[in-house]
């Protein structure tokens, strides 16, 4: 890859990698450093990365979000401190509605994405990441599985496990068929 289809990638893909590092790490700050961190490795090893049409573009993209998913779990480790998940700081405005419906669904579709969130954050983090990976990042099982270096089984394993913890612990907040 060179140093130009290195410029596009970020244009193209850039915004995408700092909302999973936002994801990720849960705050802003933290966020723009996993980024800057993550797009800098990623320079680093600009041989390593092919680029011949725009699906490798795609490629270049999940790359990037493997090595901030490890820079994060290596962080972490070294802080021994687990991130939660970031409120979704562009939470769109709940606009005049036409009817009291609307604002009453409006507001339980909040309160069920918060409970949701809240459910993720508190995943272990193995799952935790591949979760943000497969919803948030929009990779195939089998990418998530060569930026993690696991088999797309584990992949798969892991994804299962945290629907069925996510389920239990909405089911026991009185939420049902979620």
């Amino acid at each position: 890859m060179t140093q130009l289809q290195f410029e596009r990638l970020i244009q193209l893909h850039g915004d995408s990698i700092f909302g999973f590092c936002c994801h990720l790490t849960g705050k802003v700050a933290e966020a723009e450093d996993l980024y800057h961190d993550s797009v800098m490795k990623a320079f680093s090893k600009l041989k390593k990365i092919s680029c011949g049409g725009e699906s490798d573009y795609l490629t270049a993209r999940n790359y990037i979000i493997g090595i901030a998913v490890r820079l994060a779990k290596n962080s972490s480790r070294r802080l021994s401190n687990r991130s939660s998940v970031a409120q979704d700081v562009n939470e769109r405005e709940l606009t005049s509605a036409d009817s009291a419906e609307d604002i009453a669904g409006e507001s339980e579709r909040r309160e069920l994405n918060a409970q949701i969130r809240q459910a993720v954050s508190s995943l272990p983090e193995k799952l935790r990441a591949v979760t943000y990976m497969f919803y948030f990042a929009d990779m195939s099982i089998s990418d998530i599985g060569a930026a993690l270096h696991i088999p797309s089984g584990t992949v798969k394993s892991r994804l299962s496990r945290s629907r069925s913890i996510i389920k239990k612990e909405l089911e026991e907040k009185g939420y049902e068929n979620y």
